[in-house]
């Protein structure tokens, strides 16, 4: 399969989701600290968001591995994947909470599974869409290095946040779990 193929769309949403649900319970498998750096140490918005993140750093990893002997320019895919890798935590948050638009009341355990379910595969489609249309954008030297600060800047906030959790709701366990 070709990473243009539109088919592929649906593989790569399947394997974010894969790796997606690795990460969510990957620390209660295995509780080392090294793994709560990138997995899910609970479940709040952040920890979501943390695991969308690395999620889709680990698949840049995958694709760039699969397909680095077809690539023209690899700048441009770890730039464009990068971008992804900023705005995924967000498009997940943003299509989760439609469920609070669409049903606000609260769901059974059951159903709340199956919707987050359903809700990460959607956003990595929805990254996915985005991705293949930057694929051959060719990004200002001051955009990457926009983006390489964000990364960073990600990568420290996920990683003392992950120790240290300021107040915020956004950092709560949801339901007191």
């Amino acid at each position: 399969m070709e990473y243009d193929d539109r088919n592929y769309l649906f593989v790569r949403s399947g394997l974010y989701l894969a790796i997606f649900l690795t990460l969510h319970y990957l620390y209660r498998w295995f509780p080392i600290v090294f793994i709560s750096l990138f997995s899910a140490i609970y479940e709040s918005v952040y920890q979501h968001m943390k695991i969308a993140f690395y999620t889709y750093l680990i698949l840049t990893l995958i694709e760039f591995i699969l397909f680095r002997n077809k690539m023209t320019d690899s700048k441009k895919f770890i730039y464009s994947h990068l971008f992804s890798a900023v705005l995924i935590p967000f498009i997940t948050l943003v299509l989760f909470l439609m469920g609070a638009v669409v049903y606000d009341a609260e769901r059974s355990y059951v159903v709340e599974i199956i919707y987050a379910i359903i809700i990460t595969y959607l956003s990595g489609f929805s990254i996915s869409i985005i991705e293949q249309e930057l694929k051959d954008t060719e990004f200002s030297k001051r955009f990457k290095v926009f983006l390489l600060v964000i990364i960073v800047i990600m990568i420290v906030e996920f990683t003392v946040f992950t120790f240290n959790l300021p107040w915020h709701d956004i950092f709560a366990n949801p339901y007191g779990t």
